[in-house]
């Protein structure tokens, strides 16, 4: 049986869950032996992630979907660290794990992270069909798309669930100087949207829903934690704006990217994950599972498989604001359901939605892929 050296392909420039997933499984597997490295574009964040955190990281310069000079470097790279399992998690780096696995032994894994619409154009099919040994994915939705397009069959898959660290995420962490700190009164009931602000994710429905809510309940004030990127920041203008077109714009705070997100979900009642498209499971919803924080989502990608209507959480259809304004409005009177949901969302998160879970599970994939 051959010993496990693997190494994450990222060519992304931006910085997200995706990327800050591959950066948490390094780390889980470094901690316990493991053999692993990332290769990423120089000047990426992921890049620049790693390297804060001290994880075994190189530059390659990718240019275009194949290109000699790249391909070459890859290649030399693989030999000189003995990698024997590459991971591949975007679209550029899949085309240059096809060359890998035809020209060397190297074992190709193919990670998708998202549930838009898979492209077959020009020579996608093939770099599906042919480009990898084992394919993970983050939604059972990702894995219909792939088998209805006959782009591998359904024991070559395999879903990995959004596993969290609850040592880090649990119910017990205090908020009340944070929140203090924030300017936000210790007696107002706190609704949270977290993650990156980009059209996807649905920011703007959220604020629509926000301003509902800020019209029949008083004690009540929305934060949204994440940033924009540079490609995003009209649309932050956007959510901006309908926010100071309703009566209670200082009930809405805006506060920008975090690494401590334990804290800002430690000192909110009610979750809300408002995406609209992309998404696939998010580790928001195992994370507010195991804080114990109620969650309102809507019915996209992978969420449905994440949340269980009305036993672990609320669903409500994409893009409304008025249907999100309804699933929080009944959890904020109905404070027996409330209950009920969170503590089921813990159970469930405790018996399915650890890291630990979640790392076993794929080291056992990239083994039965190796070997």
């Amino acid at each position: 049986m051959q010993e496990l050296r693997l190494a994450h392909f990222e060519s992304s420039m931006n910085w997200g869950g995706q990327e800050l997933r591959i950066l948490e499984q390094m780390e889980w597997m470094i901690a316990r032996g493991y053999e692993v490295c990332l290769i990423a574009r120089p000047g990426s964040a992921i890049l620049d992630e790693a390297a804060k955190r001290n994880l075994p990281c190189h530059a390659l310069r990718v240019r275009g979907s194949f290109n000699p000079g790249t391909l070459n470097k890859l290649l030399r790279l693989l030999k000189q660290e003995q990698i024997n399992l590459l991971d591949c998690h975007s679209n550029k780096d899949a085309y240059y794990g096809l060359w890998t696995r035809l020209l060397t032994k190297t074992k190709v894994i193919r990670s998708r992270h998202i549930t838009d619409r898979i492209k077959t154009k020009g020579g996608r099919t093939l770099v599906w069909r042919y480009g990898n040994d084992h394919i993970i994915t983050t939604a059972n939705a990702v894995n219909q798309q792939i088998i209805s397009l006959g782009l591998a069959p359904v024991e070559k898959i395999y879903t990995a669930k959004a596993g969290v660290d609850e040592k880090r995420f649990h119910p017990n962490i205090d908020a009340a100087q944070l929140k203090k700190w924030l300017g936000i009164p210790l007696d107002h009931t706190v609704i949270a949207n977290i993650g990156m602000i980009r059209p996807d994710k649905g920011q703007l429905y959220y604020a629509k829903a926000c301003n509902h809510l800020f019209d029949v309940h008083q004690n009540l004030s929305c934060i949204q934690v994440g940033e924009a990127t540079l490609q995003t920041r009209s649309y932050k203008a956007e959510v901006a704006q309908e926010i100071q077109q309703g009566r209670h714009a200082d009930r809405f705070h805006f506060l920008g990217y975090h690494d401590d997100v334990e804290n800002y979900l430690a000192m909110a009642d009610i979750v809300v994950i408002a995406s609209i498209g992309t998404e696939a499971q998010t580790r928001l919803i195992s994370q507010a599972f195991l804080m114990k924080k109620a969650v309102v989502a809507t019915r996209t990608g992978g969420l449905p498989e994440m949340v269980h209507d009305r036993e672990t959480g609320l669903l409500c259809k994409a893009k409304s604001g008025d249907a999100l304004a309804t699933s929080i409005h009944r959890l904020l009177d109905e404070r027996d359901l409330r209950n009920k949901l969170t503590h089921n969302a813990y159970l469930y998160a405790l018996e399915h939605m650890t890291i630990d879970l979640m790392m076993q599970e794929m080291i056992t994939v990239y083994e039965q892929t190796l070997n």
